[in-house]
């Protein structure tokens, strides 16, 4: 709404907006390594879309907003997509994903293509968030020295460094929201069906999603408006369901908020989310611990041992179809092929890392685990919707509420990821519901999230909800 404002005042053009964040990129990206490469046709974009208000044309929602895209979605022309892959560098596509063209069709300037945790992390389980063979490592955005999370690590540290408005992320388990939290932005993770995954590379049908990254709530609203919808070429997707802020504002009074367990939680996370917490009191919420029975627990942890199994199922089934259908100037064409080819670029593909999802995921006969598989893929988001609906049934509660994140640990190339305790992503992915994470505060100078997940079919209560919180807690700061 601000560089609208300043648009229609003639304060800025396109063009000059777009020019100020190439140079900023330039002058920030050496530290962070967070976007992968410039569109080339950015500048021309913009230059279109001044033209266009000379003439009294508003292009659209995002008029003239330039955005930054993870690696792993497909845009025309002549940028890669690459998933951070050396592999994959001769990938450019003479389309755009379905989500690219939405933003095209809405005014948005496509900037560039940010960095990721290659294969979205999922490749070793040793991974290190952030980095990829293309890109090298990212930094957080407020120490670079420390993790930014991921997948959709360039994305979240370019929004917060202001290398661009908004991003696109994806998520398969934690993806968007960890990434999002650890670098102190907003975050959205639709439900499977309400954003299309046409173009993009994927990593598990079952729960790729695509979804916002904003410097505002607002701002990741209106992007999630944009890019849901219906798509023919993916047939998960539902119609784009109702704006989800229409009507009134949501009032904290009475509504009755659940916190899940903390335990695992530092002590200074849990200050900054008990003070929260008491924001939320005094405003009127009604805050209810509500936690899973040891039954349902033991039963969630059996669905995400079914979660891995489906997760390196489908990457064999589906990523051999989509490099199966790259250009043929790709390296690698299938699974295997990739493979092979880490292992023969090994200095440069697996300086820190290896390969064990994608070997696990290889040596899997899909065929004879297909009966397995449909049996595991029905039961495991039966049982984790059943789970959620039974948290929100059971507490009669409005809204579901953690931490998103604790403060982001120090790189460790040697050990891999640190994995310290965070908002059950597992839940909504598995479930394919709505995950937000917004800006709580900081622990030890370092950004920590507020998770709302949702309940099941509830999606557009839980992004009024999430306005309302966003508003009290920015007020309280």
């Amino acid at each position: 709404d601000e560089i609208h404002q300043k648009y229609r005042q003639g304060d800025t053009t396109a063009a000059a907006l777009t020019q100020s964040y190439i140079d900023r990129i330039h002058r920030l990206n050496p530290e962070f390594n967070a976007v992968l490469k410039l569109e080339p046709t950015a500048l021309e974009q913009a230059q279109k879309i001044d033209l266009s208000f000379s003439k009294g044309v508003w292009r659209g929602p995002l008029h003239g907003i330039p955005v930054l895209i993870k690696d792993n979605i497909e845009t025309k022309g002549a940028l890669p997509t690459t998933a951070g892959s050396l592999a994959l560098v001769d990938n450019v596509r003479r389309k755009d994903a379905t989500v690219v063209a939405k933003l095209r069709r809405a005014g948005a300037i496509i900037l560039g293509k940010t960095n990721l945790s290659e294969w979205a992390n999922f490749r070793d389980p040793k991974s290190s968030s952030g980095w990829s063979a293309l890109g090298g490592q990212t930094g957080n955005a407020h120490d670079a020295a420390r993790t930014p999370s991921g997948s959709s690590s360039g994305s979240a540290i370019a929004v917060a460094l202001k290398l661009a408005p908004i991003a696109l992320g994806t998520e398969t388990d934690g993806s968007i929201i960890s990434p999002a939290a650890s670098n102190g932005i907003y975050g959205i993770k639709p439900s499977r069906g309400v954003v299309s995954r046409t173009g993009v590379i994927p990593l598990a049908e079952s729960q790729d999603t695509v979804g916002p990254m904003a410097q505002s709530f607002s701002d990741a609203m209106k992007v999630f408006d944009v890019i849901s919808g219906r798509d023919p070429k993916d047939k998960a997707t539902i119609r784009k369901p109702k704006s989800p802020l229409s009507g009134r504002p949501i009032p904290i009074k009475g509504l009755r908020i659940g916190t899940m367990d903390l335990t695992e939680f530092c002590a200074p996370t849990r200050t900054l989310f008990e003070r929260s917490l008491k924001r939320l009191r005094n405003a009127g919420g009604v805050i209810i611990p509500a936690q899973h029975s040891q039954k349902v627990l033991k039963q969630i942890e059996q669905m995400r041992q079914s979660e891995f199994f489906i997760l390196l199922y489908e990457l064999k089934r589906d990523l051999d179809r989509y490099l199966s259908k790259t250009p043929a100037k790709v390296a690698a064409r299938s699974l295997a092929q990739l493979i092979d080819f880490n292992a023969t670029h090994r200095l440069q593909e697996m300086p820190y890392f290896q390969q064990g999802f994608f070997e696990q995921s290889q040596a899997l006969n899909i065929q004879n685990l297909k009966p397995k598989y449909q049996k595991l893929r029905k039961d495991y988001r039966t049982q984790v919707k059943a789970a959620i609906e039974a948290l929100y049934q059971t507490h009669r509660l409005d809204i579901l509420i953690s931490p998103s994140n604790v403060a982001p640990a120090k790189i460790d190339h040697v050990n891999g990821d640190t994995r310290g305790a965070s908002a059950d992503t597992s839940l909504p992915a598995i479930a394919g519901s709505t995950h937000i994470t917004l800006p709580m505060g900081r622990v030890r100078g370092l950004p920590v999230g507020l998770s709302l997940i949702a309940n099941i079919g509830y999606d557009a209560k839980a992004f009024r909800i999430a306005e309302a919180i966003d508003a009290l807690l920015a007020q309280a700061d």
